[in-house]
C-alpha cells in the first residue's frame, strides 16, 4: 500500500502523519493506527494506551559511540592501525544508527511487553497531537 492510501475504515475519518521510513501513524475518535507496510498494520484502542513519549536522542549510546571512535583513533595512532580502524568503523556505524533513531515516538500499550516505537516526519507535532487525542482533548 502506498503511504498516501487510506486503509478501509468503514467511513471512519482518520487524521494521519507520515513516518520517516514509510507508512503512517494516524488516529480516529477512539483508535490509533500504525501502518508501516502492507503486512504491518497495528490498531490500538485509546483506552489501551498507557503513555506516549518523545525520545529525542539516546545520549548514552551517542557518547559511547564517540568514545569508541576516540579509542579507535588513539589505538590507530599509538598501537595498531588496523585495530584502531576497526574500532573507529564500529563507532561511526553506531553513531549513524543512533542518529537514524532520533526523535522516536514511544507508545506504551497495556499488556504488551515492549512499547511501540515509530519515527514520524514531524515528531513534535505528532507527539502533541497524539497526546491530546489520547487524553480526549
Amino acid at each position: 500500500m502506498d503511504s498516501n492510501e487510506q486503509p478501509p475504515t468503514d467511513g471512519v475519518e482518520i487524521s494521519r502523519t507520515d513516518l520517516r521510513g514509510g507508512g503512517w501513524i494516524g488516529y480516529s475518535e477512539d483508535t490509533v493506527f500504525v501502518v508501516r507496510s502492507d503486512e504491518d498494520r497495528i490498531k490500538i484502542p485509546n483506552d489501551a494506551i498507557e503513555s506516549v513519549a518523545l525520545r529525542t536522542l539516546e545520549f548514552d549510546v551517542a557518547v559511547m559511540s564517540l568514545l569508541l571512535v576516540a579509542v579507535g583513533v588513539w589505538v590507530g595512532v599509538n598501537r595498531n592501525p588496523l585495530v584502531g580502524l576497526a574500532f573507529g568503523v564500529v563507532g561511526v556505524f553506531s553513531l549513524y544508527r543512533t542518529y537514524q533513531q532520533r526523535h522516536e515516538l514511544v507508545i506504551d500499550v497495556e499488556n504488551e511487553a515492549k512499547p511501540l516505537s515509530v519515527y514520524p516526519e514531524h515528531p513534535s507535532e505528532c507527539h502533541e497531537t497524539l497526546v491530546a487525542h489520547v487524553r480526549g482533548e
